[in-house]
């Protein structure tokens, strides 16, 4: 967890808190399947906008074949403007 999200402080020190106070915990985060090697990016493109890089993150769950991928993009950046900008617009067609 470090690894992925170094500036956060206080997240090592929650996880140690829960192994020790929860079994149910600590046995669920002993089964967790092993991270995505690095967060992988993907450009979509959108007919309105343009291009939008966004980073990715695969949940899975453990001994199943269902996926769920989350798409987000860094606070302030260009492509967080750009899903504002489609949370305002919708589906609308400018052309």
């Amino acid at each position: 967890m470090q690894r992925r999200h170094p500036a956060e402080r206080q997240l090592p020190r929650l996880i140690d808190e829960l192994l020790a106070s929860s079994p149910a915990f600590a046995e669920m985060w002993e089964q967790r399947p092993a991270p995505q090697g690095s967060p992988v990016s993907r450009t979509f493109l959108h007919p309105e906008i343009g291009p939008i890089t966004l980073d990715s993150d695969i949940l899975t769950v453990r001994d199943g074949d269902l996926r769920l991928i989350v798409y987000t993009a860094p606070p302030g950046s260009q492509s967080a403007g750009q899903l504002e900008l489609l949370a305002t617009i919708g589906i609308q067609q400018f052309s």
